[in-house]
């Protein structure tokens, strides 16, 4: 107290003529109000367009109801580009989560400045986009004159047609799409390894458990709920590429690395007659895709945690 003036610390009050129960409302706001313009105004947006086919330039003139949707699951392109969505969605998701598990489990016992270097290169790829990731494995799988085929050719091996044959530009796609999201996989792991609780897994040392075994039996269990995580958004991620494909292939050889979003993208934008109906049903039907997917894997999951 200076004089006879109290001193007050802590935040600021609130307006006197605020009623406290508005207080919590207004401040959330601004937040509400973004999402309903950048999140579900879009969506609903595109549930609109979905009904109505569209002039040359694009804007939606006749309302066609859900025949649109009727010639999306009758387009044998469609159930091809979504049998490729899914493979090159779970291939990355195995190898990005599944190598970035045998990253940070080394770890684990390393010096503290070793890890921290270590750490610090394998979450590198976080920081790169993904049209420069692409790029890279542009050039890494060329094949005439990529690094890759000619590490192979030193080494006496023929190196594959990586992004003309079929079954290799899948597989390529999907090497590029899990290194893109392999440093977040990581930082998440690697996050939640400092976090683990140290007392058990030296109880588990003392009890006999070491190397492989304390990883399996101890440490891969109390990871659960950050695995759980790294899947679901993994997956969500995984159904949902488009730069890979655009960069690498293009959506071929012959069509075989089209996603759902390159279909997309090439009936909006990439023919002469923009497709904008058509694009926005395929656009709904991919999001009920992911919802459906998210759904099966809380609910398979919730039972491994």
């Amino acid at each position: 107290m200076i004089g006879n003036v109290p001193l007050h610390r802590g935040a600021a009050r609130r307006p006197v003529w605020l009623p406290r129960s508005l207080a919590g409302p207004l401040m959330v706001l601004p937040c509400v109000g973004l999402l309903l313009v950048f999140a579900y105004w879009p969506v609903v947006r595109g549930v609109v367009l979905s009904l109505y086919g569209n002039d040359l330039l694009g804007d939606p003139t006749r309302f066609v109801g859900l025949d649109q949707y009727a010639e999306l699951f009758t387009d044998p392109e469609l159930r091809r580009a979504l049998l490729t969505t899914v493979v090159i969605a779970g291939l990355s998701v195995l190898l990005s989560v599944g190598g970035a598990l045998a990253a940070v489990l080394p770890l684990r016992r390393a010096a503290r400045r070793p890890r921290a270097v270590v750490s610090v290169l394998l979450s590198m790829p976080f920081a790169y986009s993904a049209a420069a990731s692409a790029a890279v494995f542009a050039g890494l799988f060329a094949p005439a004159v990529g690094t890759l085929n000619q590490v192979l050719a030193h080494l006496g091996v023929t190196g594959p047609e990586w992004l003309r044959s079929p079954e290799w530009a899948i597989l390529s796609v999907s090497i590029a799409t899990a290194w893109y999201e392999f440093g977040f996989a990581f930082l998440v792991l690697l996050a939640a390894m400092t976090q683990l609780d140290q007392h058990v897994i030296e109880a588990a040392a003392l009890d006999g458990a070491s190397g492989p075994r304390l990883a399996r039996s101890v440490i891969i269990p109390m990871l659960r709920p950050s695995l759980i995580f790294l899947l679901v958004t993994q997956t969500i991620s995984g159904l949902q590429v488009f730069t890979q494909v655009q960069v690498l292939t293009r959506g071929g050889p012959a069509d075989a690395t089209s996603t759902l979003v390159f279909e997309l993208y090439q009936r909006a934008f990439g023919e002469a007659l923009p497709h904008v109906g058509s694009a926005s049903a395929l656009a709904v039907v991919l999001l009920l895709l992911v919802l459906l997917i998210t759904a099966i894997q809380f609910r398979v999951l919730r039972r491994w945690a």
